[in-house]
C-alpha cells in the first residue's frame, strides 16, 4: 500500500516556482553563451556563411524563447491574475526585477527574429537571382537590392553590438535577481 502525500497548493506553486526560476537562469546562461559564440564568429577573419549563421542565430533565439517560457512561468505560476508585487507580499510576491527580465527577453527576441527573417530573406533572393540572370529588368532590380543589402549588413552588425551591450544591462539585471532570489 503506498501512502500518498498531501502538498498544499501553495507549497506546490513554490516548488514550480523555484524549478522555473533554475531553468531560467540555467537558459539565460545557454543564451548568453551562445551570443558571445556567434558575436566571437562574426568578428573573426572567417565570417560565418549565411547557413552557418543563421544556424547558429536559429539556436541562440531558440535558448531565449526557452528562457522567456521558464521566465513567465517563474512570474505568473500559471495564474491570469495579477500577482502582487513582493513589496506587497513578502511570502509569494514577485519581484519586479523578474518582470523586467521577461520584457528584456521578449526585445532580445525580437531582434534576432529580425536578423533570422533578414538571412532568410537574402537567402531566397540571392537564389532568386541565381535562378534568373537573363531578364534585364529582374537583374536591375536585384542588382539595386544587392546594394540596399550591404547597408543592411551594416545594421545587421549595428544589431549584434545592440544586442551585446543589452546583455551588460541584463547580465547586471540578472545579478541583481540571483542575490535577491537567494535572500529569499
Amino acid at each position: 500500500m503506498t501512502a500518498k502525500i498531501h502538498i498544499p497548493p501553495s507549497q506546490q506553486i513554490m516548488r514550480n516556482r523555484t524549478y522555473n526560476c533554475h531553468m531560467r537562469n540555467l537558459y539565460y546562461e545557454k543564451s548568453s553563451y551562445q551570443f558571445r559564440k556567434i558575436k566571437k564568429s562574426i568578428h573573426s577573419k572567417n565570417q560565418p556563411h549565411n547557413v552557418e549563421q543563421l544556424s547558429e542565430l536559429c539556436k541562440f533565439e531558440e535558448f531565449l524563447d526557452v528562457c522567456l517560457a521558464y521566465a513567465k512561468a517563474a512570474v505568473y505560476s500559471g495564474k491570469s491574475e495579477k500577482i502582487l508585487p513582493f513589496s506587497q507580499d513578502h511570502r509569494w510576491g514577485i519581484l519586479q526585477e523578474e518582470i523586467l527580465l521577461v520584457h528584456f527577453l521578449d526585445e532580445q527576441i525580437s531582434s534576432v527574429k529580425y536578423m533570422i527573417s533578414h538571412i532568410e530573406i537574402g537567402m531566397r533572393i540571392q537564389d532568386f537571382s541565381n535562378k534568373n540572370k537573363t531578364d534585364a529588368l529582374v537583374k536591375h532590380i536585384l542588382f539595386n537590392i544587392h546594394e540596399l543589402n550591404k547597408t543592411t549588413e551594416e545594421d545587421l552588425h549595428y544589431l549584434y553590438d545592440k544586442i551585446e551591450k543589452r546583455y551588460m544591462v541584463g547580465n547586471k539585471l540578472f545579478g541583481y535577481l540571483q542575490e535577491l532570489q537567494n535572500f529569499q
